[in-house]
């Protein structure tokens, strides 16, 4: 499904080029649940953004199917990115001026679901999330915790083939995280290709693989097996 052949990343500094990433060959399968592992600056955000088409700035090849999205247009590329992916981002990236349902309806409306549908899958999500009441809100009136909540509302609403999520449920408590991660296994079993950064171990757990990250290079790549 995806497959990243030498990819590097890495700034030009006045006297040496620092690399982020370095030589990462990388194959994700349709259907698995990837876990993104390492210490902070170990590259796991950046090989993310690279992966979910929100980063064009590397070398080496990138290949989705038959794909190669390193010579795509930019417009067949955002095409791409708004019909396979969600993502959910660290930093919650909500749009201040729309409110939490408008929020969760952008996904929708890109990829031209009809109003009837839109408004079950909100009301779905809503419901789900425990955030009916608070669906009139705008994100300057919610908790960290509850923007968290929303993006990933977001993210999942459209059933992207693949989701990517950046530290997940580094805002949440430990009940939500539960939540949160017991969603993606749900989706997960439905079909979706996941793959997360996260510093958790706990959440690594719910996944089908682990990718230890060190100093921009893949340093292990294992198999997770549940009892």
């Amino acid at each position: 499904m995806i497959q990243l052949k030498e990819i590097d990343k890495y700034i030009e500094s006045r006297f040496q080029r620092v690399f982020i990433l370095k030589g990462i060959n990388l194959t994700i399968n349709e259907g698995e649940f990837v876990t993104l592992m390492g210490p902070s600056g170990a590259g796991k955000s950046t090989l993310l953004n690279i992966l979910g088409l929100l980063d064009e700035d590397y070398a080496g090849e990138y290949w989705f199917g038959d794909k190669n999205i390193t010579k795509m247009r930019d417009r067949d590329r955002s095409a791409l990115h708004k019909s396979e992916f969600g993502y959910i981002f660290q930093a919650y990236h909500l749009i201040d001026e729309l409110t939490v349902y408008e929020n969760i309806e952008t996904p929708l409306l890109y990829r031209k679901v009809s109003s009837n549908e839109r408004k079950s899958i909100i009301a779905d999500l809503l419901d789900r999330f425990n955030m009916v009441a608070k669906k009139d809100l705008f994100p300057a009136q919610l908790s960290g915790g509850q923007q968290q909540l929303v993006g990933i509302a977001r993210a999942i609403a459209g059933r992207p083939r693949i989701l990517l999520a950046d530290e997940p449920t580094g805002n949440l408590h430990s009940a939500q995280a539960q939540e949160i991660m017991e969603v993606f296994q749900e989706l997960h079993k439905e079909g979706t290709t996941i793959i997360q950064a996260t510093h958790a171990r706990e959440n690594a757990d719910f996944g089908t693989r682990l990718i230890q990250m060190l100093d921009g290079k893949i340093d292990q790549d294992e198999v997770i097996t549940h009892v």
